[in-house]
């Protein structure tokens, strides 16, 4: 919430408690029909949070906001109404939203793919849903929308009235029917820097006819991308495409993996270092041979985590 106005009344700060039953009451007042305000734990990928539902009267839908993150605006000088105003727009425009669709086993056979995110920092969540290991990444299963996503987590099984590992199956075989994209990283850079209003001068040095070693795998949409590595197809049709057997794909982001022709790029712990920061905490090589496949992990001395 940048380039907003502060308070300029130099009144005593509400404590937490008092801020939070004041911002209902704001919000409330900000809008027509009744709002129910839900107070819940909120799990979400790489930290725990308390979150407040805000359900309208006769909405099925309904946006959860973060007090905490909110009392950060207020002691940082936002005034209240203005948070307030912001949070009760939201809940107006959630009731805009497509419908959720009806959580049926039916549905879920054409919905629910697999997303990669960080194994050990995201242990919480994992207690939610079911997962599948994938080196020391977790694959989680997420119902896609039109618009956006939600995880499948232990309670939405109950109500489908299926297993983990039912769900689990659903989702990797949608995940590996999907269709995925293999592009030269140099194409991609132009493209997205073009697309931002980048000087086209500032790309002369990058030829988007050039090659570099490495090539960006991804999906459609872009979103959730990186799980295109969890396609054996996939692969094969990139280690065609790249002309190798020995395929390196280097973790960038849950939305694209990078891959590269291991002789091409000679040595891989020397590649991953100059690439963009890694959001993972590893890599690993996907070798494919003639009657079969082998993965190999390796380890990075890296901070951060792919989120």
């Amino acid at each position: 919430m940048k380039n907003r106005p502060i308070q300029t009344k130099q009144e005593p700060a509400m404590g937490y408690e008092a801020f939070k039953r004041a911002l209902q009451d704001k919000i409330q007042d900000c809008v027509a029909r009744p709002v129910n305000f839900m107070e819940t734990e909120s799990v979400r990928i790489n930290e725990t949070s308390e979150g407040l539902i805000l359900k309208l009267d006769g909405e099925n839908t309904a946006p959860l906001i973060y007090p905490e993150k909110l009392y950060e605006d207020y002691l940082a000088g936002m005034p209240l109404s203005m948070i307030a105003a912001d949070a009760a727009d939201i809940a107006r425009k959630t009731c805009e939203y497509p419908e959720i669709p009806e959580l049926t086993p039916e549905n879920a056979q054409k919905s629910i793919r697999l997303a990669l995110i960080n194994k050990e920092q995201n242990r919480k969540l994992l207690e939610t849903c079911p997962y599948k290991d994938v080196l020391d990444l977790a694959a989680v299963p997420r119902w896609y929308l039109d618009s956006g996503s939600f995880l499948v987590s232990n309670d939405l099984l109950q109500i489908l009235g299926l297993t983990g590992e039912e769900i689990l199956r659903i989702a990797e075989r949608n995940t590996e029917s999907e269709h995925y994209i293999c592009r030269n990283i140099i194409s991609v850079i132009c493209e997205a820097g073009l697309a931002e209003g980048t000087d086209a001068g500032l790309l002369d040095g990058m030829d988007p006819v050039s090659k570099s070693p490495l090539y960006v795998l991804t999906n459609r949409t872009g979103i959730d991308g990186s799980r295109a590595v969890l396609s054996d197809r996939f692969l094969q049709e990139v280690a065609h495409q790249l002309g190798t057997d020995d395929l390196c794909l280097l973790p960038s982001s849950r939305n694209e993996m990078l891959a590269a022709d291991i002789a091409a790029v000679g040595d891989v712990e020397i590649v991953s270092r100059i690439k963009p920061p890694i959001r993972w905490l590893e890599f690993f090589c996907h070798r494919q041979k003639t009657g079969g496949k082998a993965k190999k992990a390796f380890s990075h001395e890296r901070s951060g985590s792919h989120a």
